[in-house]
């Protein structure tokens, strides 16, 4: 049987957030078409290889005021998919996209009893900012690894969560990056 993933890796700022009501808007979901989640809103397109898909997955619960945006799926010999999931947070605080990243991992150590494995950094993918941080956990008795890649955009912080069950499979989940493009600043 096919055990799929349902990440913890939801924005956790939110233990410092608190919502601008009525002044960001709600982003869509955008499309997937041909392999490609465009988002109007967000000004980005993110080319995905031809093993991934959409996923069927509902997916869990975000705080007040983060939406998903896509959750992608690709199937792997292992038991686990990889799987990437989109997110809009809003920026509520005036905090930095590091210092952002930094609180999410700081939760998922606490809270996952996670280890991070590659402390947050920057890195540049096409003309893009972004910083990213690795970290793994057990879940059920099986070691699971997870990044976090995220920049700002538009009063929000994007990120792409990935999760996948090894080392290998996250870095080439996270190469996927280097097909994402933005229309605009």
């Amino acid at each position: 049987m096919l055990l799929v993933l349902l990440c913890a890796a939801t924005p956790v700022v939110n233990c410092q957030q608190s919502t601008k009501s009525g002044t960001t808007p709600r982003p869509d979901n955008g499309t997937f078409v041909q392999n490609t989640n465009r988002n109007d809103i967000f000004g980005f397109s993110y080319a995905l290889p031809g093993e991934w898909h959409k996923s069927r997955v509902a997916p869990a619960a975000l705080p007040s005021g983060a939406y998903y945006l896509f959750i992608g799926d690709r199937d792997t010999a292992e038991s686990l998919l990889n799987r990437v999931m989109v997110i809009a947070d809003p920026e509520s605080y005036k905090v930095s996209t590091q210092e952002y990243l930094s609180a999410f991992i700081r939760a998922q150590v606490r809270n996952a009893n996670a280890e991070v494995i590659h402390a947050p950094s920057s890195f540049v993918s096409g003309k893009n900012n972004f910083y990213r941080a690795d970290y793994k956990r057990v879940e059920n008795g099986i070691t699971v690894y997870s990044s976090i890649v995220c920049t700002k955009r538009n009063s929000y912080w994007l990120s792409w969560n990935f999760v996948t069950p090894s080392q290998r499979d996250l870095d080439d989940a996270v190469n996927t990056l280097q097909h994402i493009s933005f229309d605009h600043p």
